[in-house]
């Protein structure tokens, strides 16, 4: 019995601190990204992409906004890998595992955006990925929630990703990717993606699955 509860203990422990490096993971990339933008005299949000800050040699770019954003992003893809481990061992369904993969995976873009600079052939790939492997994720994780009854929280996520969904919408129907200012819907795709992260590890930080007011489900 000593030797069961040391190790239910243990094992809780690993995902408390799996559901913290979840919000680190989103306070440090954030402030490293809001840091970048403060940094740079001649960023301008409707004129550039975020990536400009990481970019050396980047008229907007500065030995200080480099590091914060490309170290931002490395950074905090690699903490939110831990959290992506609370996920999977609080997961009650096989859909709710699933969609951990995709998660993984958007991390893994967002630590090869930040390795990557602006003007090398895989920053783009890293960055698609990082945005559309998120939302396949926040999209099936979803899906395992109202499975388990928690319907409310899985209306919540859908919404985001439908509010992600329409904002890159909404800008590639006015002029493509190409156009200036490509920042904006960078920033609020990330910041949709955060608030799913953080919204998602206080409901693990706050036990197992009963944080959601609607969810009968119970371990």
């Amino acid at each position: 019995m000593w030797i069961v509860d040391t190790v239910s203990e243990r094992d809780g422990n690993v995902n408390r601190l799996g559901g913290w490096a979840g919000v680190v993971s989103v306070l440090s990339t954030n402030a490293a990204i809001a840091g970048a933008t403060l940094a740079s005299s001649s960023f301008a949000w409707g004129d550039h992409a975020l990536s400009n800050l990481g970019q050396p040699g980047d008229p907007v770019a500065t030995p200080v906004t480099t590091l914060l954003f490309d170290g931002g992003l490395v950074v905090g893809g690699l903490v939110g890998l831990l959290f992506s481990y609370t996920l999977w061992t609080g997961s009650a369904n096989l859909v709710e595992r699933i969609a951990v993969l995709p998660l993984c995976v958007a991390l893994l873009g967002m630590v090869g955006a930040g390795i990557f600079p602006y003007t090398q052939p895989l920053h783009g790939p890293a960055a698609v990925t990082l945005y559309l492997a998120s939302m396949v994720a926040m999209a099936v994780y979803a899906v395992g929630n109202a499975l388990t009854g928690a319907v409310r929280r899985a209306a919540g996520t859908v919404g985001l990703v439908a509010l992600h969904v329409g904002i890159w919408w909404w800008w590639l129907s006015g002029g493509g990717l190409s156009r200036g200012g490509l920042a904006i819907p960078e920033l609020l795709g990330s910041l949709l993606f955060s608030a799913w992260v953080l919204w998602t590890a206080h409901w693990h930080l706050r036990g197992p699955r009963a944080a959601d007011t609607d969810a009968q489900f119970q371990r």
